[in-house]
């Protein structure tokens, strides 16, 4: 079971987005799903913790991962988590100011960008785009 420890100083960072009418989705931009209409062109790792609200379905972000603030909400699809490991923490770095994804073993990302959506969500994108 994959889980996610937000500690204590990055939850001061995010604890304004936290609420019962949102559901928290921590996504990889690679161009599927409604949070991202293009993809990332570039091949580093682009994490965004998004709060969205709790009536949006996200067919997507099928599979959950128990955290200290809630169920947070990820792609199940091997090349969207296959660097998701089973204990991951996201952490503030006040010097850089940045909050990295990390794990035992790594450093997946070294900000995660944090979003609030409170409209309603484009679930298509029709467009295409060269990188």
């Amino acid at each position: 079971m994959k889980t996610l420890t937000v500690t204590d100083a990055a939850l001061n960072r995010i604890k304004k987005y936290l609420s019962p009418d949102k559901q928290i989705v921590l996504d990889f931009d690679d161009g599927v799903g409604p949070f991202s209409a293009i993809g990332n062109c570039n091949l580093e790792a682009n994490y965004r913790l998004i709060f969205v609200n709790k009536d949006v379905d996200l067919p997507d972000f099928d599979e959950k991962v128990s955290s200290n603030i809630g169920d947070i909400y990820i792609k199940s699809e091997l090349y969207a988590n296959i660097q998701f490991e089973d204990q991951m923490e996201i952490r503030f770095d006040p010097r850089h100011f940045t909050m990295p994804l990390v794990s035992p073993t790594k450093t997946l990302t070294d900000n995660i960008e944090v979003v609030d959506i409170s409209e309603p969500v484009k679930t298509e994108y029709s467009g295409t785009h060269d990188c």
